[in-house]
């Protein structure tokens, strides 16, 4: 794997701090300044035309870019030596040197490849596209009709720019659209809330997980007569757990309402209770509020299980929806080391501060249903 990629965030290519700084190279100094019969092509990144003034072009077969580009991404610092021929990139810790006509990056202590010699061109350094994804992540595709070079941001990358792809859009309502504020690696570093064209910026962190894509909806979920915009982040997945995140907006105000998480909101209404009847583990679910229940579980030779606690644990796998414009929630009730026995759903209503679970229901899973002994509602 390649270095800069490896030695981490700590270094320029994958930092997010400092502040930038233009070129300032002797136009005059043109080393190798190659030509093209090609029209002139287009840089685009993350969706967005960027340094129409500093266009791609072919040298050979191999697309050049301005070695700016790296500043869409990075937020660091280029300062060319006219009298060294020499291009400094840094971010006040790590510095990489690049030379016309040298094929590779000078770090330290060691030498990164480009894929093709440096190029000075009209008083502006240029580098191959295939060193693009090397030292930033990032993917670089030539359209087929070779007009257009087009840079998306990798999972390794630190863009420093809003994308113009939607992360998601309401499908209540196609001008209701979530993008990131900043992707700094495998993160989100806050997010972008459009409604009806105007935007606004949130300082949410959520993980970037394969497949598992943030959700925007749009409903009136609190029956106030005006719709709120509802953004559900994916917080991680594994072995027994399952977390989302949710966040409620009022867009005319951008205010975030008082919503509280799924486990949170149900926890003063649902008591349990785990003990040992005759080498059984007895598991008692009490829930309360305008529909009380309760739920009665004999679990066979569980009773002297350590493990279990003296109470059930709630909230390890968790999942928000919008349905017929009701914000719903499900959150798993689970005994010992994350063993989810069963599943508290709800809707939310409009309460006091904010919004309040209602209608809360306890459903034991489908292979635990042969232990419940009894059922009080």
């Amino acid at each position: 794997m390649n270095k800069i990629i490896v030695i981490g965030a700590s270094t320029l290519f994958l930092a997010g701090c400092g502040a930038s700084a233009s070129i300032d190279m002797d136009t005059s100094m043109a080393f190798n300044q190659a030509q093209t019969t090609e029209a002139q092509l287009k840089l685009i990144v993350d969706g967005e035309t960027v340094l129409p003034s500093l266009p791609p072009f072919f040298s050979g077969d191999k697309v050049y870019v301005p070695a700016k580009v790296l500043m869409e991404y990075y937020s660091s610092e280029q300062q060319w030596d006219n009298a060294t021929k020499t291009l400094t990139i840094s971010d006040g810790s790590s510095r990489y040197v690049l030379k016309p006509g040298n094929e590779y990056m000078q770090g330290d202590g060691y030498q990164n490849a480009l894929g093709g010699p440096g190029i000075l061109r009209n008083g502006n350094f240029y580098i191959p596209t295939d060193a693009i994804n090397s030292l930033s992540g990032a993917d670089v595709k030539l359209n087929a009709s070779r007009s257009e070079v087009s840079i998306t941001s990798g999972d390794v990358s630190t863009t420093v720019r809003t994308p113009s792809e939607p992360l998601a859009i309401a499908t209540e309502n196609d001008q209701v659209k979530l993008y990131t504020a900043l992707k700094n690696g495998d993160i989100y570093e806050g997010f972008v809330v459009e409604v009806n064209g105007n935007k606004h910026t949130f300082n949410w962190e959520a993980p970037r997980l394969l497949g598992y894509t943030p959700e925007i909806h749009y409903a009136d979920i609190d029956q106030d007569g005006q719709e709120e915009v509802v953004v559900i982040l994916w917080l991680g997945t594994g072995t027994g757990m399952s977390m989302q995140e949710l966040h409620v907006i009022k867009p005319n105000q951008w205010k975030e309402m008082n919503v509280p998480s799924a486990d949170k909101a149900v926890s003063a209404f649902v008591t349990s209770k785990i003990s040992n009847e005759k080498g059984d583990a007895l598991i008692q679910i009490q829930v309360k509020g305008s529909t009380p229940s309760m739920v009665t579980m004999r679990y066979p030779d569980r009773g002297e299980d350590g493990n279990l606690g003296e109470k059930a644990g709630i909230g390890a796998v968790t999942y928000y929806m919008v349905e017929e414009g009701k914000l719903k929630a499900e959150t798993n009730v689970y005994i010992g080391f994350l063993e989810s026995i069963g599943t508290l759903t709800f809707s939310y209503k409009s309460g006091n501060d904010g919004m309040e679970p209602e209608s809360i229901r306890f459903e034991p899973h489908e292979e635990y249903a042969s232990y419940v002994v009894g059922k009080q509602l």
